[in-house]
């Protein structure tokens, strides 16, 4: 009996077990060297890892201009002259670009050259990142981060559709490092940006004259309140003394970051130009696409019908959709947070996204090692677990005034945070519906919608309620979230339950049909 006979008949009769065998064998044989190591002398795997470089260096640079919008986010408010609830319409507007890139990349990705698209959207990023601090505008401001948000999600979506097309099976570990520099850039951005902040003056006023009507508030608040000065707490009881805080700020240069981030796009993008006049184009080399025999595979995994499939893909996509929310209004509205509610300096505000971003990262290259030894599902509810852990404790700290816990939950936060994003895509792919090119942007087009609202609210909340609505809509996206997952989960697992049953009557039937 030759090999093809032995694994029809292995597929026929244990399909699942067969299956997971496969798998297994082509992660040996990674780990064993074969794809490193006698490969690497090819020219079209170098040519491979070459071009994936390239793609990590866009995605450092995305991480690293995503990551300026939290730290510089009370300078650009500096630079227009706007409150909070206003200027919270950045992120909405960031968010409107994202929905029209994602639309974009993938049309552009699938019927231009690919390597066109990635200097010409990684160019288009660095100089709307050129571009950013110089807008003194309010609707200035807005447009360029619809650019921005346009560009961002193009990167997004053509790196991560760009690790299936260029690795197939084995893009696992690409798709991972890919994130990880996402997270790098991520990391070294807030503290690139700190000396450059403007720096904030507390100067403290005295009125010893006693205010007898709500008049002279008003004048005594126009008269202090000029740009750039900020005026909290003046009371307008008459027979009452004012002794208020003036908090100023010095020169912004916020331009020099933003700067840098434009530099990393153009080595970026002269790198994609060199390896493809050392190498050619990587999209016209030979790879094969996935054999018959791995589309078989993916039948046997799916028991799901096709309306089944689509309730399960809207409550995943749910689940992304606030997970996505969550982590744009922690990161985006945590230096706020942080010098308007606890009263840090921004030194120490940058300190903490780049605390949170490092743990981030820690937790992403932590998933990848756990993922070989536990199961998905299980990882998914125990970051979920750690992420709400995270927000009560950072609910406590706060109430009870414990600057350490604060360090602590920002740290919980992001390591709870970091994987959950991954592991639901894997989760989605292992048991309900192969990832597409088309699907993915589907996915972030649908998170996209999300976040032009929900940032726009809670920064409203804040800034007209509390401050501590930062923490109230962290803990109550987490808990949403997390229900989402949960029953999706216990759902699939009482379908597969059922489908299982099913299979074994079916077999008894045609084992006694046999026999008869």
């Amino acid at each position: 009996m030759d090999d093809k006979t032995e694994v029809k008949n292995e597929l026929e009769t244990h399909p699942v077990e067969a299956f997971e065998a496969e798998i297994e064998h082509e992660g040996n044989d990674i780990k064993k060297g074969t794809l490193l190591g006698r490969r690497a002398k090819d020219m079209e795997y170098r040519h491979r890892l070459f071009h994936t470089a390239c793609v990590f260096i866009s995605m450092f640079a995305l991480g690293w201009r995503s990551a300026l919008i939290g730290p510089t986010f009370p300078d650009l408010r500096l630079i227009i002259d706007e409150d909070l609830s206003t200027a919270s319409w950045i992120f909405t507007a960031k968010s409107l670009g994202g929905l029209l890139g994602s639309v974009c990349a993938g049309f552009a990705y699938d019927h231009f050259n690919k390597v066109a698209v990635f200097i010409s959207i990684v160019l288009g990023m660095g100089v709307v990142a050129a571009i950013t601090p110089w807008c003194f505008h309010f609707a200035a401001m807005l447009v360029v981060h619809v650019f921005h948000g346009v560009f961002a999600a193009a990167v997004d979506t053509a790196g991560t559709a760009d690790m299936v097309v260029v690795w197939k099976q084995n893009a696992g570990p690409f798709m991972q490092a890919v994130h990880f520099a996402y997270s790098a850039g991520a990391i070294v951005s807030p503290l690139i940006s700190q000396p450059f902040l403007a720096e904030r003056i507390n100067v403290d006023s005295q009125y010893d004259s006693v205010l007898s009507n709500s008049s002279t508030v008003t004048s005594i608040y126009q008269k202090v309140t000029t740009s750039p000065l900020d005026v909290r707490d003046i009371p307008t009881q008459p027979g009452i003394y004012v002794n208020t805080t003036l908090v100023k700020y010095g020169k912004t240069q916020i331009y020099v970051p933003y700067s840098i981030t434009s530099l990393v796009c153009l080595v970026s993008a002269c790198l994609y130009l060199l390896v493809s006049f050392a190498y050619g184009n990587i999209y016209k080399v030979s790879l094969k696409e996935f054999s018959k025999r791995e589309t078989d595979m993916s039948k046997i995994r799916y028991f799901l019908g096709k309306k089944m499939k689509v309730i399960f893909t809207i409550l995943l996509a749910l689940v992304l959709l606030f997970y996505v929310v969550s982590e744009h209004c922690f990161i985006g509205f945590l230096m706020t947070f942080i010098i308007s509610e606890l009263k840090w300096s921004k030194a120490r505000g940058s300190t903490a996204s780049s605390v949170f971003w490092i743990a981030f990262a820690i937790g992403r290259l932590s998933g990848v090692i756990i993922v070989k030894f536990v199961n998905i599902s299980t990882m998914i509810v125990t970051f979920f677990s750690i992420l709400m852990s995270g927000a009560v404790l950072l609910l406590l700290a706060v109430v009870f005034g414990k600057d350490i816990l604060v360090w602590v939950s920002i740290v919980i936060v992001g390591y709870g945070m970091s994987a959950i994003f991954g592991l639901v895509f894997s989760w989605l792919s292992q048991n309900v519906r192969t990832l597409t090119g088309k699907m993915t942007s589907i996915f972030f087009v649908f998170m996209c919608v999300g976040n032009m609202a929900i940032p726009l609210l809670v920064g409203h909340l804040m800034d007209k309620i509390s401050q501590m609505w930062f923490i109230y809509s962290l803990l109550t996206l987490s808990v949403v979230m997390f229900a989402c997952f949960i029953f999706a989960l216990v759902v699939f697992n009482l379908l597969k339950k059922v489908h299982e049953q099913s299979s074994k009557s079916k077999t008894l039937i045609t084992v006694h049909d046999t026999e008869g």
